[in-house]
């Protein structure tokens, strides 16, 4: 679907960049908020990623995907803000869909929005490197080489990222906020 926008709007068809907004505007913002933690800047770094898509869309050669090349300049621009403000951590509002609803059972949906609260938590307090390998890989639904793409990362960093954010997701799900390793399987 974004090929044919991409090529709508290459033959002069602006509009037709509102569609690939539309399908790719929610993920961009979460990856830029997995790395600045903050709503704001994170806003502020889609609008101008998307800015510079549209800019330098004839530049899109097709090598990956249309949604790996959007994601891309989205994490080159939040990292460039992260080094602008040159700060490591700071909390910003994170609403992460990880959980599905399940009406059936008002007991069970508690408990997966209390887990939900502790994720969204545990993003807040990690390192914006691991929070963002966890977005790509277990909400974006990205490859490994995908996500080294994006990230600008080997495939070997984008393992061993991954492997230390399941790791440091695990350890502040058990230690920060005391939940045993069967509670996080809802």
């Amino acid at each position: 679907m974004p090929d044919r926008y991409v090529k709508r709007v290459l033959d002069g068809e602006r509009e037709a960049f509102r569609h690939i907004i539309r399908e790719y505007g929610d993920g961009a913002y979460y990856l830029a908020l997995s790395i600045l933690k903050e709503e704001h800047a994170s806003k502020d770094v889609v609008q101008t990623a998307f800015v510079n898509a549209y800019t330098n869309l004839k530049t899109f050669r097709g090598k990956s995907t249309f949604k790996t090349w959007i994601h891309r300049i989205v994490v080159n621009e939040a990292y460039q803000q992260l080094r602008k403000q040159n700060r490591t951590h700071e909390v910003g509002e994170y609403e992460l869909e990880l959980i599905p609803d399940e009406e059936n059972s008002h007991q069970l949906k508690a408990e997966k929005d209390h887990l939900k609260h502790y994720i969204q938590e545990s993003f807040r307090c990690m390192k914006p490197d691991e929070s963002l390998a966890l977005q790509l890989f277990y909400l974006e639904e990205h490859t490994l080489m995908e996500i080294s793409k994006i990230a600008g990362w080997s495939e070997s960093k984008v393992k061993v990222t991954l492997h230390r954010a399941r790791k440091t997701m695990k350890n502040l799900l058990e230690q920060r906020f005391n939940l045993k390793p069967e509670e996080l399987y809802l």
